[in-house]
């Protein structure tokens, strides 16, 4: 066996690797083995679910959420996450694979247009889909104004998510239901609503509430 391969560990992922190191458990294992271990770096994913259905024309929303998905990157990625962006109206659409290149999001984002109704539900269950391989923290942010075009289908689909550890949050502007984000939320306090003119501002403010470096 190579003694030089390196093992990695992912308990107390989150030391210094010499703190990591000085743990008298790890020296044991070290010593057993013939093998240096390090920590694994945490891994943080977040989709942003952005609603393009035709109402989203409204009052400027859409241009807000553009921005406030840029915004909202900025913020995500000064935390360690990678973002990626799935748009949905009438059918769900991936736009981008999760990644920390913020040129590449901004592109995608102005492509963006609004059409269509909203299925939220095959938006939900394509991000479930492309987390499911991923570990560490992993979360769906919901951008929305009105309510899916199937909302039992949609409650299935969160309460489905939730099950694979993925935690939902959802921001919706003041002609949304407020009730039923809730319903769909990991944690009540993760549905948050704004003012449609604040949309920009409110988007950026989740991510705020992600979890910070480790």
């Amino acid at each position: 066996m190579d003694n030089n391969k390196t093992t990695t560990n992912s308990i107390d992922k989150n030391l210094p690797l010499k703190k990591f190191r000085d743990k008298s458990w790890v020296k044991k294992l070290e010593a057993a083995s013939g093998k240096s271990m390090i920590p694994n770096k945490s891994r943080k994913t977040v989709y942003l679910l952005i609603d393009c259905s035709g109402s989203m024309s409204e009052g400027n929303k859409l241009e807000q959420a553009k921005k406030g998905a840029i915004g909202f990157a900025i913020e995500a990625q000064s935390k360690e996450y990678s973002v990626g962006l799935i748009n949905f109206s009438t059918y769900a659409e991936l736009m981008l694979d999760p990644q920390k290149v913020l040129t590449q999001i901004t592109a995608v984002v102005e492509d963006l247009s609004p059409k269509g109704s909203t299925n939220m539900t095959a938006a939900i269950q394509l991000a479930q889909g492309k987390l499911s391989d991923k570990t560490g923290d992993k979360i769906i942010c919901i951008i929305t104004d009105g309510l899916p075009d199937n909302k039992e289908a949609t409650l299935e689909a969160a309460k489905e998510a939730r099950m694979h550890g993925i935690e939902i949050m959802a921001i919706g502007t003041d002609d949304a239901d407020k009730s039923f984000l809730e319903q769909i939320v990991t944690r009540k306090e993760l549905s948050v609503m704004v003012l449609r003119d604040q949309l920009e501002r409110g988007i950026v403010s989740m991510a705020k509430m992600l979890p910070g470096k480790k």
